[in-house]
């Protein structure tokens, strides 16, 4: 069976994780950049590489976009960079899956007008804790299907405020899932010099002021949840 082409534009902190994650899952995985010590870091990680400029319709056809290339992933640090490539992938290769960042908010809209399929925005979640949380195998599963197109998953973090719904409860008791059918990946224990706990080590903690959830779901539910429970 072949395997699944994907090409990673970019090869920055961003990039370098997701680069990791992928190849974990056994993925025909080529690093894209114009800077060379970009490219001899990835080939330092094992990585296939291949130097060209984005900016050349005949350099991006070269990678037989939507034939040998399935995915796309944009990951540069700055969002006119992906917002040109995203645009460009798009008019070449109309079928492509292309995931994106955005650096701020503002440029999501104009990422998604590109032509992205799933754009994520940098800030939403803390970048040093997303290593941990993609070791764990369920949330792997979830970010498959995330990246892929079969679910239209987000992850969020949710603050513990004073005087909010959550401050005082019991994670145990937080009813995620049945109201608003989010998955819960952890706390962020603010006393704890903000320590990831995942939730399955956490059910028996009460949160507290300061206390950040981590979770997993649609944009629509992660926005109602966030309205009911973090209005003080």
């Amino acid at each position: 069976m072949q395997k699944t082409g994907i090409s990673i534009f970019g090869y920055h902190r961003t990039a370098v994780e997701v680069a990791g994650y992928l190849r974990s899952r056994d993925y025909r995985i080529t690093i894209i950049d114009d800077d060379e010590d970009n490219l001899a870091r990835a080939r330092y990680a094992g990585f296939e590489t291949a130097r060209l400029d984005y900016r050349d319709d005949a350099e991006l056809k070269k990678l037989g976009l939507g034939r040998d290339t399935e995915l796309v992933f944009s990951l540069f640090p700055d969002d006119a960079e992906n917002v040109f490539l995203v645009i460009s992938v798009r008019a070449l290769a109309p079928n492509v899956r292309i995931f994106t960042i955005a650096h701020g908010e503002q440029a999501i809209p104009k990422l998604i007008a590109a032509g992205a399929n799933k754009v994520v925005e940098t800030h939403e979640i803390a970048g040093h804790r997303v290593t941990d949380i993609l070791e764990r195998p369920v949330i792997t599963e979830i970010l498959d299907k995330t990246l892929f197109g079969q679910a239209d998953l987000s992850m969020a973090e949710v603050p513990v405020t004073a005087g909010s719904a959550l401050c005082g409860i019991m994670v145990k008791d937080i009813q995620l899932g049945s109201d608003y059918n989010l998955v819960l990946v952890g706390i962020v224990d603010r006393e704890m010099n903000e320590y990831f706990i995942y939730s399955t080590e956490a059910m028996q903690r009460y949160l507290e002021e300061g206390d950040v959830l981590v979770i997993i779901g649609t944009d629509d539910e992660i926005a109602r949840a966030r309205q009911d429970l973090c209005d003080t």
